[in-house]
């Protein structure tokens, strides 16, 4: 009987000591905490550092571009002028004035042999497919700015046959077409009449196919004008 009371008191001690250190610990806040919590905050932490650096680096570009419009904003002058440089290189690429440069000029017309027997007609007539395999051609070669028969060629230009004639920007044209683009003449002038071109195709049909390389072609504006019904500016991302 005492030796039970004795085992009894024995383990209330022990009792009491464990609840007595945990008491402490979770005042501390000390407490247990899994292998898998702790990776899960690692890398909550790893990737708030990755985004804190990536917005520092984000204010560096930002400081960088206003201490430039800074600089620039020396005297009302300067940044008029270089509001103006931007402007013109806007209309240059939207079409917007005239241009001028060294390139080329490329004349197609119907070609005049005579027919063989059964032969199709249209295989010595420009259609709006032979315009536009030309101008493809002087895009991929570098042409900066193209016009056909003096209507500047846009984004939003549109060529396609009508009839006996071709409809360019809303307007019709009959032949001959004259295409001038504005560009490396070397370049494009190559292009146009080597041996796998689209223009030694069209003289091998028989159609009239002329290249000649000039410093000083002009190209006039677009004159059309845009209307746009549909596009909207998009607020997406806060720009």
């Amino acid at each position: 009987m005492k030796k039970n009371v004795i085992i009894i008191f024995v383990i209330c001690i022990i009792v009491g000591f464990f609840i007595s250190v945990s008491a402490k610990l979770v005042d501390g806040q000390h407490l247990f905490v899994s292998p898998n919590v702790i990776n899960d905050l690692q890398t909550t932490i790893a990737s708030e550092k990755t985004e804190i650096a990536s917005i520092y680096k984000l204010i560096d570009v930002q400081r960088q571009e206003l201490a430039k419009y800074k600089d620039t904003y020396i005297s009302d002058s300067t940044f008029s002028a270089q509001l103006s440089k931007e402007l013109e290189s806007y209309k240059i690429f939207g079409g917007a004035i005239d241009l001028e440069g060294e390139g080329v000029s490329v004349i197609i017309d119907d070609g005049t042999r005579e027919l063989l027997d059964g032969e199709d007609p249209n295989n010595v007539l420009v259609h709006d497919a032979d315009l536009l395999m030309v101008l493809n051609e002087l895009k991929a070669n570098g042409a900066e700015a193209i016009s056909v028969n003096g209507q500047r060629l846009v984004n939003s230009s549109e060529i396609a046959c009508s009839g006996y004639s071709v409809r360019i920007n809303r307007k019709f044209y009959a032949r001959p077409f004259r295409i001038e683009a504005i560009g490396d003449s070397k370049r494009m002038a190559a292009s146009m009449v080597a041996p796998e071109s689209y223009g030694a195709l069209l003289k091998e049909y028989g159609l009239t196919f002329e290249v000649k390389i000039s410093d000083n072609i002009k190209i006039p504006k677009f004159s059309e004008g845009f209307n746009y019904k549909y596009m909207v500016k998009s607020n997406k991302g806060g720009n």
